[in-house]
């Protein structure tokens, strides 16, 4: 049987998810024809199995209104039932039934899931998905010192500042909140505290020219000792001018010295953004303890 799961129901399958979705599993939204879901909403799927939990699908509303699958699992007991693929194709029938537009999700390349993955979404739309740059404390240190001499000619400019997500009067944070509806979709969404958990407000960052919000990088706290780069942007008109890597250094930094102490932070960068990719293979992959490509399939019902 499959269904979608308030956050009552849904506390027998949290096992089936990561710690930290795990925990926004308490702000679950069930959906129906009847009520529209705002953008970002949380939904899980769950699926039992002789009245056990067997597997668990949890859900994004993006803005586009479309479902994305950002967690997908079977407990080990019931694999190699087809269980997961009946999970997907209940999705795509609960995107039709709400007026959805598709449903999305990801998955590594070179990974031990990856064929089942690909048999899965045989005939969805493929194509190259986030790529995931992971750095241990080793790697985070060499990318303070690589940094340095960009950050020390900013600083020298006087021109920017960088203001940290703990540190901010209530007056920026409006104007921060106002240059974000301003910003790309994918530069903003509350979707990630749901899903991530604790923003680190000691390693996020805003930058200022004067006194104006041009850009900004939100760090996440994954589980004890992995911090996320969830969001990062630099205006338009201050792309390519090493600005969004005096964000990165900044955060890195602090990363270092937060308390409890990170092991590792990861960054993952779209296949579309041309000059991130750049600034990523350039900079950071020399430095990486791994490096993840991922595969992205869309089901649309059009």
């Amino acid at each position: 049987m499959t269904c979608w799961l308030s956050s009552e129901q849904a506390r027998p399958f949290a096992h089936l998810t990561t710690a930290s979705l795990a925990v926004a599993l308490d702000g679950l939204v069930v959906p129906t024809a009847q009520a529209p879901m705002s953008t970002d909403a949380l939904l899980a799927a769950g699926q039992t199995f002789a009245g056990l939990p067997a597997a668990l699908a949890v859900v994004k509303l993006t803005p586009h209104d479309a479902l994305e699958v950002i967690s997908l699992a079977v407990a080990e007991p019931f694999r190699q039932l087809g269980l997961a693929r009946q999970l997907l194709l209940w999705l795509q029938a609960q995107v039709q039934l709400l007026g959805c537009r598709s449903l999305s999700l990801s998955y590594p390349l070179g990974h031990a899931s990856t064929v089942a993955m690909e048999r899965l979404t045989s005939g969805w739309q493929h194509s190259p998905g986030l790529r995931l740059v992971h750095l241990d404390r080793a790697g985070g240190a060499a990318l303070v010192q690589r940094l340095a001499p960009l950050a020390a000619r900013w600083q020298r400019s006087g021109r920017f500042a960088l203001v940290r997500w703990q540190d901010m009067t209530a007056d920026l944070q409006r104007r921060l909140e106002l240059r974000q509806q301003q910003a790309p979709s994918w530069a903003w969404s509350a979707t990630a505290d749901a899903a991530l958990g604790q923003r680190d407000a000691q390693i996020s960052q805003v930058l200022l020219d004067q006194d104006a919000v041009v850009g900004w990088l939100a760090a996440h706290r994954v589980g004890l000792s992995l911090f996320r780069v969830t969001q990062w942007w630099v205006a338009p008109e201050w792309q390519g001018r090493g600005l969004a890597l005096v964000l990165l250094r900044q955060a890195v930094a602090d990363a270092l010295k937060a308390e409890p102490l990170y092991q590792s932070g990861s960054f993952g960068v779209a296949a579309g953004s041309e000059e991130m990719l750049q600034i990523c293979r350039r900079h950071l992959e020399p430095l990486a303890s791994s490096v993840q490509a991922n595969q992205r399939v869309l089901w649309s019902c059009s």
